[in-house]
């Protein structure tokens, strides 16, 4: 579907050259007011609009550029048809000129508006990425709660149950373990940091694991995260905070 603003410029093309045509075919006691501008300025004027309107028609410049001149041509023959009128090179040299600037100036715009959108789109992939990674490393509060809620159906202990037990310590790397290490968005959204605790498994539930308490520690969320990237690690080196 051919958008508004192609339309419109398709649109403004088609009355241009109408307009145009109408002026170079009346008889020169018929024509309009030229404002003081001498004829040849005119003929710039006049085909630097159609060069413009061509290529934000969706025209690509060469064919553009083309066309423009081209339609000056036939409207060229066409006066000195007439015998009213006369075919003059100098008319056709200025009615190019004007097409060439029109078409080469527009085409550059258009080509420098085109790239300023193409790497807004790529910011905006990129940053859209970025937010999947860091949603899938630090899930919303939201979806964290129904997590834990199925978990605790199961009998999962909760991480400050744990640290009750066993103290607030991280059992991989043995440094204590931050609460406060977190922050809220202007959006409201919560994220964790690195040393923020969470409930980690000597063995896996996935790998069969139970909720019990000789198998439930309180680690780093870090520290966790890379004992289930990396089973064989067992040195842990104690985390920065990520919210200090």
């Amino acid at each position: 579907m051919t958008s508004l603003p192609l339309l419109g410029a398709r649109t403004l093309l088609a009355v241009a050259a109408i307009g145009i045509a109408w002026t170079s075919l009346l008889p020169p006691d018929d024509l309009p007011s030229s404002f003081g501008l001498s004829d040849k300025v005119i003929h710039l004027i006049g085909y630097m609009v159609l060069g413009i309107l061509a290529v934000l028609s969706g025209i690509r410049w060469p064919w553009a550029l083309g066309s423009v001149i081209a339609f000056g041509l036939l409207l060229e023959i066409a006066q000195g048809l007439l015998g009213y009128r006369s075919f003059e090179w100098a008319d056709l040299g200025a009615d190019a000129l004007g097409a060439l600037a029109g078409v080469i100036i527009t085409d550059r715009i258009m080509r420098e508006v085109r790239r300023s959108r193409g790497q807004e789109a790529q910011r905006r992939k990129r940053e859209q990425r970025r937010q999947r990674r860091e949603s899938a490393r630090n899930p919303a509060p939201e979806r964290m709660m129904n997590r834990e809620r199925v978990a605790a159906r199961k009998g999962a202990p909760t991480w400050k149950q744990v640290a009750q037990r066993q103290g607030g310590k991280c059992w991989l790397c043995g440094t204590r373990t931050y609460e406060e290490d977190r922050t809220r968005e202007a959006s409201g959204r919560e994220r964790l940091g690195a040393t923020y605790p969470c409930v980690d498994y000597v063995v896996a539930i996935d790998a069969g694991g139970t909720y019990e308490e000789t198998n439930v520690r309180l680690a780093h969320r870090h520290c966790a995260a890379v004992r289930r990237e990396k089973p064989s690690l067992t040195s842990f080196g104690r985390p920065p905070r990520t919210y200090s």
